[in-house]
Order: structure tokens, then sequence, then C-alpha cells
């Protein structure tokens, strides 16, 4: 039942290996959510990523990850794996106040 275990653990891996998202797919699937901001800070925020924002891939041999960011702040996580890209605007945290 172990090697049984083992050899699914083994089989899923060398999948994801072959099957994790390039950079363009990656890219492709970022600047759609950048195309499509929900209200105008984040559209303002949209155009300032889109012209002056560094673009990060990473790769980690099972998964992939593509950061947008503007002013070393990321703006547009994304995380691929299996040939699926899933991307998220980064959250609006308060700013913590200094005393």
């Amino acid at each position: 039942m172990m090697r049984l275990v083992l050899l699914l653990l083994v089989v899923a891996g060398v999948a994801a290996f072959f099957t994790r998202p390039d950079e363009p797919k990656m890219r492709e699937a970022a600047d759609a959510v950048l195309s499509d901001p929900q209200n105008l800070s984040q559209g303002i925020e949209s155009i300032g990523a889109s012209i002056a924002g560094n673009r990060d891939f990473s790769n980690y041999y099972l998964v992939s990850r593509y950061v947008v960011s503007l002013d070393n702040t990321p703006v547009v996580t994304c995380w691929g794996a299996f040939t699926q890209v899933q991307c998220s605007r980064a959250a609006d945290e308060p700013a913590a106040e200094a005393t």
C-alpha cells in the first residue's frame, strides 16, 4: 500500500513539473486582472503597474509564481500549476500609523 502511495506522489510530481504554466501564460493572466479594475484607485494602480511596474516570474519546479509590483508593493500575484493559473489583486491593507 505504501509503495502505491509513493508511486502516485511521484507521478503527480512529474505531471506537475511538465504542466506548470510558463511566463507568457502567467503574464497574460496578470494582464487580464490589471485590465479589469473594480474602482478608480485600482484603475490608477493598474495604469501605473502597466507603465512602470516590475514583473517577476519565479519557477518553483512544480508551481510557478508571477508578481506585478509597483514601487515594491505587489499589485497582482499569480500562482500556476497543472496548466491552471490563479491571479488575485493584492488586498488593500490600511497603513500602520507611526506613534
